[in-house]
């Protein structure tokens, strides 16, 4: 294994253990590694820090999967399931049983890979995807290096069976691998076209109906009709959990002042409906009913998401539109709840000020249309776009819109997104809810 020193004075990071080293820091040349071979770094006076592995391509130089010296090779097939089966089992404690986030890259030990699994039901059988990307050239040698991405998934698949977290073999395991993110050139690596390595029957994963839990009540599940082929990230969005459970918490408290009138939901950015879906299956477990308003710029959302409702009754308008430009034609104070939860509109650090005006922009036009006592859900997964920054754009867009407002509570990524506080940039999701008064 290479052994890497660190400049003199240049590893309190590493000893924090925050998993980065930049190129910058190495007293050695990162070119004398291929991209994923294993890497030892040491300080200045040859003292362990860590072992993971090296990038003579990126920034980022040196990635760390383990601060034990006695974990000899952390990129061994072994190795890397012990972790995976670990952060399962984290998860299983939780509460997640069926469709979840497995593994959250450095927040679980293995920078650089992003695990999701989904459960769903056809043809009278229970199945599961795994659905994951590989990031960085660690992850992506490690999992491609003779097929074996294959043992790894399927001696993981045998210990959740044996040890009771799932109830599903790897027969009726499907493995699709989505490397189609542009994030990966900063590695030297190229996006890759979605790849079903391990298919079962003759089932398409465009159209399926995955498993979700309730966010209030973990034993019920809500459906949702995704395309895990061409939807975002790894098919579908899992990280909102908290938030909607936080919200919905609060509606359940005040669920008597809405009776008489459909409830009315503007969902922007709604996607396949996650939000919404979660909302309109408890307003008619309370008896009340629904009037939801989709705004999205995809079709495949929009009719996803639309789908995904009809389930409940509600009554559903679906708007293709940029919602920063067509919001224009909803009127003031017409929502008893609305939804702003976009993409990233913060990629770089370039791009913040011009971000948190879009920000500003959007959220302006949701107070707009937000109801006296209604609530309004404000979202950021920009990571680069810190929290006191994103309440800032927030009091402002309160002040434009002319209500008056009151912050009810703050939340974050769901507990099957968790992260480390030697990591900050992991705390990628914010999310500020308001009452209007």
């Amino acid at each position: 294994m290479k052994i890497w020193k660190l400049k003199k004075g240049h590893d309190a990071r590493l000893r924090s253990r925050h998993p980065w080293v930049f190129s910058n820091e190495l007293l050695d040349s990162p070119k004398s590694v291929k991209p994923g071979e294993p890497v030892e770094v040491r300080d200045y006076n040859g003292q362990f820090l860590a072992r993971g592995y090296g990038n003579p391509h990126s920034l980022i130089s040196f990635r760390a999967l383990s601060f034990t010296p006695q974990d000899a090779n952390p990129l061994s097939v072994d190795s890397l399931v012990g972790k995976l089966f670990s952060a399962w089992k984290l998860r299983n404690e939780m509460g997640f049983f069926l469709s979840f986030r497995v593994c959250f890259s450095e927040a679980d030990g293995i920078p650089g890979l992003v695990f999701d699994r989904y459960v769903f039901e056809q043809n009278n059988k229970t199945y599961q995807v795994y659905s994951y990307q590989l990031l960085t050239s660690g992850t992506d040698t490690a999992f491609k290096t003779d097929d074996q991405w294959k043992v790894i998934f399927e001696k993981l698949t045998n210990l959740a069976k044996e040890n009771g977290f799932s109830n599903i073999a790897w027969s009726e395991t499907f493995i699709l691998q989505r490397n189609d993110v542009n994030i990966r050139k900063l590695e030297g690596l190229l996006p890759e076209a979605p790849a079903i390595l391990k298919k079962v029957d003759d089932i398409d994963l465009t159209d399926i109906q995955i498993q979700v839990q309730n966010v209030l009540d973990v034993n019920e599940k809500i459906y949702f009709k995704v395309d895990l082929i061409d939807g975002q990230k790894t098919g579908f969005f899992l990280d909102q959990t908290f938030n909607m459970k936080l919200l919905l918490d609060f509606m359940k408290m005040k669920k008597d002042t809405l009776k008489g009138r459909p409830v009315k939901v503007l969902d922007l950015c709604c996607y396949m409906g996650q939000w919404s879906a979660q909302i309109v299956a408890n307003l008619k477990k309370w008896g009340l009913e629904a009037d939801v308003h989709l705004v999205d710029v995809s079709d495949l959302a929009l009719k996803k998401a639309s789908e995904n409702l009809s389930k409940y009754g509600a009554k559903v308008t679906t708007y293709k539109t940029d919602v920063l430009d067509g919001l224009a034609q909803f009127s003031e104070g017409e929502f008893d709840i609305v939804i702003s939860d976009p993409p990233a509109f913060v990629k770089n650090k370039k791009d913040i000020h011009q971000g948190l005006h879009a920000y500003f922009k959007l959220n302006a036009q949701a107070f707009r249309v937000a109801r006296k006592d209604g609530v309004v859900i404000s979202c950021t997964c920009s990571g680069l776009v810190t929290m006191e920054d994103f309440k800032e754009s927030l009091r402002k867009a309160v002040l434009r819109s002319g209500k008056t407002a009151r912050c009810i509570l703050m939340g974050g990524q769901g507990w099957d997104h968790p992260t480390l506080m030697s990591f900050p940039e992991g705390f990628y999701l914010k999310m500020v809810m308001h009452q209007l008064s």
